[in-house]
């Protein structure tokens, strides 16, 4: 069954309790619609709820909403199920299904905000054309193990390998840019110690909520 992400805008007093009923209320209808609402996110600061729902169609997954309190959403968007669950990390949910931060108890919400890493490897394809495709993939080796290792010690996910790049997300932005810094030091490292590799990567960084083009999760 495909699966769905819809994005409330919350009306000002609303309550992460609220909230938690509305959730209870969907749970109570939804099977009439032949839909299953999994977990949700609350942003408090930036007045957002996100929820994810198995439904046969959005339409279905709304109709929910509407039948059960009628706090509807901006938008329903279909994501695949792997995206998601790297895009965002963490599945561990209190009592009302809200999604929390592993270990942090039942009141330490995440707020489903993340800040996205890319990295780009210079001139790619001018690598490829010049070196070889042999010499050019051992480059991009290095990148990978660099970026991978530095992912691993600032806790952030790999979303995916982009062919010149890796995207990956982070809860935290100061993790984020911790990564990033370790990244470029590795690589001055390297080219240090390889004066004669032309490997050279940008690394950029943004911060904000899950948005949604031609069925992919940014």
């Amino acid at each position: 069954m495909p699966l769905y992400m819809d994005i409330h805008n919350l009306d000002d007093g609303t309550t992460p309790e609220d909230v938690a009923k509305a959730h209870a209320k969907d749970m109570e209808v939804q099977e009439k619609y032949g839909v299953k609402y999994s977990k949700y996110w609350v942003n408090e600061s930036g007045k957002k709820v996100f929820c994810l729902a198995h439904a046969p169609n959005a339409e279905a997954a709304e109709q929910v909403h509407r039948e059960a309190h009628g706090m509807m959403p901006e938008k329903i968007i279909e994501v695949e199920p792997d995206v998601a669950e790297v895009f965002f990390g963490g599945t561990e949910t209190n009592a009302a299904g809200a999604v929390i931060f592993p270990g942090g108890g039942a009141d330490a919400r995440d707020a489903g905000i993340r800040t996205i890493l890319f990295t780009d490897v210079v001139n790619s394809t001018t690598l490829t054309q010049s070196l070889g495709d042999e010499a050019a993939l051992a480059i991009l080796g290095v990148h990978d193990t660099i970026v991978r290792d530095a992912l691993s010690a600032s806790g952030g996910r790999e979303i995916k390998h982009t062919g010149d790049g890796i995207m990956a997300s982070f809860v935290s932005a100061a993790a984020a840019v911790r990564c990033a810094i370790k990244n470029q030091r590795e690589l001055d490292n390297h080219a240090e110690a390889n004066p004669k590799c032309c490997l050279k990567v940008r690394v950029g960084a943004a911060l904000g909520e899950p948005v949604e083009l031609h069925n992919g999760l940014f």
